[in-house]
């Protein structure tokens, strides 16, 4: 009885201290399972920089020559009396007459899109200087004589190798819009067939002297050797955690004339690749400007196809999420964590981003993701976050809800990292790079803000890389050339 009383009791204990053991062990491999899982090892941080690819670039460069500058020197080079000559007025050789040409009206040139059109302004004067009457009473009786004739050229426009503008002017025709007559007493003599005649003898001085200065005025080596040295020059884009340069290496360049209505352009493309540097004191000279090759017409294009690389320092990165999230506390659903200080870095993951936690959970958490580029916002965005705790606390999953769903969220927002700035400051390289030349006092470059039309995003050791594939606009504008000396027509 006694055994068999206390074999009753045993007997319900028993299941229930059974069932405690398995609910024990079953715990138990769960928290050792939980703890095992969660302790993740993170991804490890890159050890070395990435070696970059050297993509080319093309510069399409219209170089604008404005038809009102070739004016301005034209006008500044040909002032005042430029012809002096004596004819007779019978072939006796009884009366002769001095005779000057000068330009007081300005030289206009217009374009038909294949020719330049000049018009030359002449004032013609004449004045009796001897006759049968003796020197001093021709002068006395005979007052001078003033013409105006409109003298008009034509030239197709092209460039040499040397870069020079080249032209062929001939006279298309003579028009007088006063007529020479000198009047002595009754005797009326028109002298326009001697001045054709004079003027076709000279006809030849004329569009010599206007094809020499033009050659030698638009000279183009001087813009565009600046543009093609200055754009080889190393562009500093990082001082930490080390020096980095861009440099762009031109290799080729060729060009294409054209007429527009209201000036010359020459159409240049120049290629060049992208090289990064982290020294320049050994680097090679840049490739001197070759001589001026001609492209043809339909592989000229007003676009730059531009790539290059932007950097990104881990060092910006972090200063930007510790400045919002170090010392920030998340809560939810009745736990706190605190954000002791944050990481990212490149890994093998992509971009890692280690959260030291503090409170209900104490620990390191890395997230890890991919970034890629967002062509509408301009901005890099991070995708498909993964991660791992190490706490050394078993009993976390509510931490890890807290830290998955609220610490995560926040950083992925904080990661929308504005790279316009990076991808912005080629215009402001090029544009630099002329104002620092002694071009810039005569030339204006004109560059419109950059297109991207793809990004490709590496991870490096110290740097996020973005190599960008962009379209820009750019021209050249001559504003002035200096007109030196006047000179004649002899």
């Amino acid at each position: 009885m006694k055994d068999g009383s206390t074999g009753k009791p045993m007997s319900r204990k028993a299941p229930i201290i059974a069932g405690t053991v398995v609910v024990l062990a079953v715990l138990a491999l769960w928290l050792y399972n939980t703890h095992e899982v969660l302790k993740v090892r993170p991804p490890e941080p890159l050890k070395e920089d990435i070696s970059l690819e050297r993509p080319p670039s093309t510069f399409n460069l219209p170089i604008n020559i404005e038809l009102s500058v070739l004016e301005s020197y034209l006008n500044g080079k040909t002032q005042g009396e430029f012809l002096k000559t004596t004819i007779w007025l019978q072939e006796k050789k009884k009366e002769s007459v001095a005779l000057s040409l000068s330009r007081t009206e300005p030289i206009v040139i217009r374009s038909t899109g294949r020719e330049l059109i000049c018009t030359f302004p002449l004032t013609a004067e004449a004045r009796l200087i001897d006759s049968r009457v003796g020197k001093t009473l021709a002068k006395l009786l005979v007052k001078p004589v003033r013409a105006r004739a409109l003298i008009t050229l034509s030239t197709p426009v092209d460039i040499d190798r040397q870069w020079k503008l080249v032209t062929r002017f001939r006279i298309r025709k003579v028009e007088w819009m006063e007529e020479p007559v000198v009047k002595i007493g009754f005797i009326r003599k028109n002298l326009t067939a001697k001045m054709d005649t004079l003027l076709n003898h000279k006809s030849q001085g004329l569009t010599a002297m206007l094809d020499r200065e033009l050659h030698k005025a638009a000279d183009l080596k001087p813009t565009i050797s600046d543009i093609w040295m200055d754009l080889q020059d190393p562009i500093l884009v990082s001082r930490k955690p080390s020096l980095i340069w861009l440099r762009f290496r031109c290799s080729e360049i060729d060009g294409k004339v054209s007429l527009r209505r209201e000036k010359i352009v020459c159409a240049t493309r120049i290629k060049a690749t992208m090289r990064m540097l982290t020294d320049t004191t050994s680097m090679k000279p840049p490739n001197p400007l070759p001589q001026f090759s001609r492209i043809e017409r339909e592989k000229t294009q007003s676009l730059s196809d531009i790539n290059f690389f932007a950097f990104i320092p881990f060092e910006e990165i972090n200063a930007h999420l510790n400045r919002y999230l170090k010392g920030k506390t998340f809560s939810k659903q009745g736990y706190s964590i605190a954000v002791r200080g944050v990481r990212a870095y490149g890994s093998s993951k992509g971009l890692s981003i280690a959260v030291m936690t503090d409170r209900d959970l104490k620990g390191n958490v890395v997230i890890s993701g991919r970034l890629h580029y967002d062509m509408i916002g301009n901005s890099l965005r991070i995708d498909h976050f993964d991660y791992a705790v190490d706490t050394g606390n078993p009993v976390i999953s509510t931490g890890d809800l807290v830290m998955h769903g609220v610490v995560r969220d926040s950083i992925a927002s904080k990661l929308n990292v504005e790279v316009g700035r990076y991808i912005d400051q080629l215009p402001g390289i090029i544009t630099k790079a002329v104002a620092k030349a002694d071009a810039g006092k005569t030339i204006d470059l004109d560059v419109d803000s950059l297109t991207v039309r793809d990004c490709q995003i590496t991870m490096g050791k110290n740097h996020i890389y973005l190599l960008v594939n962009a379209s820009t606009k750019a021209a050249i504008r001559i504003k002035r050339i200096k007109s030196g000396k006047a000179i004649r027509i002899r």
